[in-house]
């Protein structure tokens, strides 16, 4: 049996009744015992890891972006709505700037249940119309934080997927570093809500270099850890994935990565335009979020950070985002 715990406030769950978020103070939330063991409903995880010689030095790239729906989240997707259809659920919520929706409303469909995502209005039109090709009911808001609240409000009849503040979500993730092999010490990851990070903290028990890479614009772990490199410019509107603020996880994100050994890197348009653009040329099709990984290891061998052998995190599909890729 399982029930979900809140560290911050001490709220503990029923058993086997889910929880999006703490019900008392708004906490992210941990797991306390096990969940059914879920098998792979389209093929998510497991996804290749290609080794090549860059001008960096030799890098791993784990290709995230050839998910199911083009990206990472649908590990914690499958998992928790699975769940969600074991717990009889009819519905699910989710709010997003593009690819944990996109991924809510691919396996909602695959399922059966009916996918309600509300997205702010800067999410690329792109993803906006994927969504609604996957049949999903899209709800735009001005602001982020304002699709946040209207999640909330539906998720007392609709499973809320939350894939900042669910544990279950959170679980998830453990694959893709457990996927990792022995010798892989370091992993840089685009980091926003800190699920990919932590999960691959987890799963690899510890044993790999964490460092987070965040956007100029919001680098939300700069109030707790002193970037070791930072781009060119303050702006970072190219990585729509990284525009999370607040983020629930970012306290236990930078004890990770401070324990890890490894560091936060803050990057910006102009290495997030370039990086895109080289991996491209090498035959790597991710959107400019995942080129922040790329951007980064640059931005680390440049401070004098020995980046060999690292695994940079391809997180999300290039394709759903061609129109902006193609003006770079």
């Amino acid at each position: 049996m399982w029930r979900l715990t809140c560290p911050r406030c001490g709220f503990k769950g029923e058993e086997g009744r889910y929880y999006p978020f703490c019900p008392r103070c708004g906490g992210a939330l941990e797991l306390e015992g096990e969940l059914p063991k879920y098998g792979r409903l389209l093929g998510e995880g497991n996804t290749p890891l290609i080794y090549r010689r860059t001008r960096l030095g030799v890098l791993g790239f784990k290709l995230e972006y050839l998910n199911p729906s083009g990206s990472f989240k649908d590990r914690g997707t499958s998992v928790s709505l699975q769940l969600a259809r074991d717990l009889g659920y009819r519905c699910t919520v989710e709010d997003s700037s593009g690819n944990s929706g996109i991924s809510t409303a691919t396996y909602a469909a695959y399922l059966g249940l009916e996918a309600t995502i509300a997205v702010p209005a800067s999410a690329p039109q792109g993803k906006k119309e994927v969504l609604r090709s996957l049949g999903a009911n899209v709800i735009e808001l001005p602001t982020r934080e304002e699709a946040a609240r209207f999640a909330e409000g539906l998720s007392s009849r609709c499973f809320y997927v939350s894939h900042s503040r669910s544990a279950v979500f959170l679980e998830g993730m453990k694959s893709a570093g457990q996927e990792l092999p022995d010798d892989v010490r370091s992993v840089i990851v685009p980091s926003a809500s800190f699920s990919l990070l932590l999960g691959i903290w987890r799963g690899a028990r510890g044993r790999v270099r964490l460092y987070a890479v965040q956007g100029s614009s919001n680098p939300s772990l700069a109030k707790y850890l002193k970037p070791l490199a930072v781009g060119r410019s303050l702006e970072s509107r190219l990585a729509d994935g990284l525009v999370l603020r607040d983020a629930p996880r970012a306290p236990e994100a930078a004890k990770a990565v401070s324990e890890s050994g490894g560091g936060l890197v803050v990057v910006s348009d102009p290495e997030i335009a370039e990086a895109t653009k080289e991996l491209w040329r090498m035959g790597f099709m991710a959107e400019p979020t995942s080129a922040t990984a790329y951007a980064a290891a640059r931005l680390l061998r440049e401070a004098g950070v020995d980046v060999e052998g690292a695994v940079l995190m391809l997180t999300g599909n290039g394709l759903k985002l061609y129109d902006l890729v193609s003006r770079l």
